[in-house]
């Protein structure tokens, strides 16, 4: 009995040994146990947080003058029906313009990770659109951004974008309001 009772304590030493060397571990070490998968594969979703402005402002003026002045003798010979004739014109110039123009941009919108380019960083897109009483306003987003400013919440800052495209258009009856008819058109081709 005894011999068998040896036999079977080896037996299962030998199980355990064995099935310690062959199991694979749970864990994943490619991915961080404590931090969010962020995105950074090609269909990944982004959040970006638009804060957008911008001014410009310029001044020109411009002062011109001119004088001319001319005397003509009179004629001799042949020529003296022509009297003595003197001419003296003046024309003066002056205009300032100045032109004001400020924006402001702020909106969240998430967008598509399209491609990962072979430095890691991102190419994103995504469009959005809004309709609410008739009004309709869309925003279309373009760029790039690296890794690095994705926050853990898969957030960028608009500011950290590169060769950002951004378009915002708006339809609707404040839209409309906003753009020159035809009769002023017209008015400002002409004068």
């Amino acid at each position: 009995m005894k011999k068998y009772y040896v036999l079977a304590i080896m037996l299962l030493l030998v199980m355990t040994v064995t099935g310690i060397a062959t199991a694979n571990s749970l864990w994943d070490d490619s991915k961080s146990m404590y931090a969010d998968k962020v995105a950074f594969e090609k269909g990944d979703i982004l959040t970006v947080n638009i804060t957008e402005s911008s001014s410009a402002n310029q001044q020109a003026s411009t002062e011109a003058s001119q004088n001319n002045q001319g005397n003509v003798g009179a004629g001799t010979g042949i020529l003296d029906f022509i009297k003595s004739l003197g001419y003296n014109q003046s024309n003066s110039n002056s205009a300032s313009g100045t032109t004001n123009r400020s924006s402001n941009l702020d909106a969240t919108m998430t967008v598509k990770v399209i491609e990962v380019l072979d430095n890691d960083n991102l190419k994103i897109s995504g469009t959005k659109e809004i309709n609410v009483n008739g009004e309709k306003q869309k925003i279309k987003l373009e760029g790039m951004v690296r890794p690095e400013d994705v926050t853990p919440q898969n957030t960028v800052e608009s500011t950290y974008l590169a060769n950002v495209n951004i378009q915002y258009s708006g339809k609707g009856v404040v839209g409309d309001k906003q753009r020159q008819g035809i009769l002023s058109k017209v008015f400002d081709w002409l004068f």
